[in-house]
């Protein structure tokens, strides 16, 4: 089946608390989807972010995000008052909306207060018997966010209920990483490649390229894979199970690096790293025997080689083809729509991406003069034949952020790689511009290229 969705994070959605959450707003959005023909929704990881706001350098690998936990239906639930929840509306008020730190200063007072007048019920005494291996030691021991993360969970599992039942299945998004502040790091330096102190000896990142002159550095710690391996890889497989129960579908970031990884030693350029074997095929094993029925998707974008290629195919999993790295300095012809195969999923852009429109303004003219003839258009009119380009390509899935769609330019975007800026990971949808309009062109457009019934 020909299947298309939209990209959207949930911290996307409107909300008068600043950041999107679990509630009224996602239900909307899923009514959105379905009428306008997708089925599936695409998001980004869930975890508790730090100052920075990336759910790529997240504080716990199991939990969710507290700023998700919608407070109007805690209110409805008993647990807050429209008093409690007058001061941070007026804050969203003041445009504070988009700091994460007043974020956190704001709605987690709300939160452990919501925590404190919840009574047990039979569920929530279920949840804490029967190893809830979605908490991890982020919330082990803490009894106030232990039930947050349950609020966090019984939220979810609603809303992912309903968007099921709508005909809409979720793409979830698991990061390959995880941060030396996390909870996971802290509590099982084991698992990672770590000197006698306990800090980091090797770093994540990617060599120097064609899009990053002096390489990147994640300052993530890398695994001891050889730890994971003797534990059976269990840390990772309870990741794939946690996937498989909040999602449909799944996007593993980063897969080349279960091929082989880009290992940098601490405190010092990405120029002097190194690619090192990751744990491929066994590792693949294990996964596909714990999780069978997890709709994967691999994220094999970047500096790619003969054994990732091998190793993805030895998966089974589909594949990723960006169409705007096919017009990119040192284009990869995969990526063009008339290379693609079925088993794969085709974007028009990523998160990491500018917007179609961001895209078309900027292209330089060497590269737009290649893409004009390609899609067969003026400069003026790329991004809306990008857009049907990838509705038109064989594969068998196509997932388009919602900003393309809606045609916004460099303030819709969502992140810019190698930077840390406040402008990162803020956009947000403002009430009204899901519009009856929007959705009725999504539907012509996907009922066009056969992704709709």
């Amino acid at each position: 089946m020909r299947r298309t969705g939209i990209l959207l994070p949930v911290f996307s959605l409107p909300s008068p608390y600043g950041i999107g959450t679990l509630g009224k707003a996602a239900f909307d959005f899923v009514d959105f989807l379905a009428g306008s023909g997708q089925s599936m929704w695409q998001i980004l990881p869930m975890g508790p972010t730090g100052a920075s706001g990336s759910p790529y350098q997240s504080l716990s690998a199991f939990a969710g995000n507290p700023y998700h936990v919608d407070l109007d239906l805690l209110e409805r639930d008993g647990l807050l008052t429209k008093r409690d929840l007058k001061p941070i509306r007026d804050a969203v008020a003041d445009n504070m909306r988009v700091n994460y730190l007043i974020q956190a200063e704001l709605r987690m007072p709300l939160l452990m207060k919501a925590a404190s007048r919840f009574v047990p019920d039979a569920d929530y005494r279920k949840f804490r018997r029967g190893n809830a291996w979605w908490l991890d030691d982020f919330s082990r021991g803490a009894s106030a966010v232990s039930i947050i993360q349950y609020f966090f969970q019984l939220q979810w599992q609603r809303l992912k209920r309903y968007a099921n039942a709508r005909g809409v299945g979720v793409v979830g998004d698991l990061p390959f990483y995880i941060g030396a502040e996390s909870a996971d790091y802290k509590a099982h330096p084991e698992l990672f490649e770590v000197d006698a102190e306990g800090s980091p000896r090797l770093i994540a990142g990617v060599p120097p390229d064609a899009f990053a002159q002096d390489g990147q550095i994640w300052n993530d710690p890398v695994y001891d894979w050889k730890e994971h391996a003797r534990t059976g890889y269990d840390w990772w497989i309870r990741r794939f199970i946690q996937a498989d129960v909040m999602y449909d579908f799944c996007r593993v970031d980063h897969f080349r690096a279960f091929a082989a990884y880009f290992a940098i030693p601490a405190g010092r350029p990405a120029s002097e790293g190194e690619w090192v074997p990751g744990p491929g095929k066994k590792f693949i094993d294990a996964v596909k025997k714990s999780v069978p029925a997890l709709g994967v998707i691999a994220e094999d974008l970047g500096i790619i080689t003969e054994d990732v290629h091998a190793l993805r195919e030895y998966s089974g999993y589909p594949g990723m083809r960006v169409l705007q790295f096919a017009f990119a300095p040192g284009k990869d012809s995969s990526y063009l729509p008339h290379n693609h195969v079925k088993d794969c999923v085709c974007y028009t852009g990523t998160h990491d991406n500018p917007t179609l429109r961001e895209w078309s303004d900027k292209l330089p003219k060497h590269e737009s003069d290649f893409a004009r003839v390609y899609l067969g258009t003026d400069r003026k009119g790329l991004s809306e034949a990008m857009l049907r380009a990838a509705l038109g390509s064989v594969a068998d899935v196509v997932i388009v952020p919602l900003q393309d769609y809606m045609g916004l330019g460099a303030r819709a975007r969502i992140n810019t790689p190698s930077t840390v800026s406040r402008k990162n990971w803020t956009w947000r949808l403002a009430p009204g511009d899901l519009t009856a309009g929007l959705s009725g062109r999504i539907l012509d457009l996907t009922r066009m290229y056969g992704r709709a019934d």
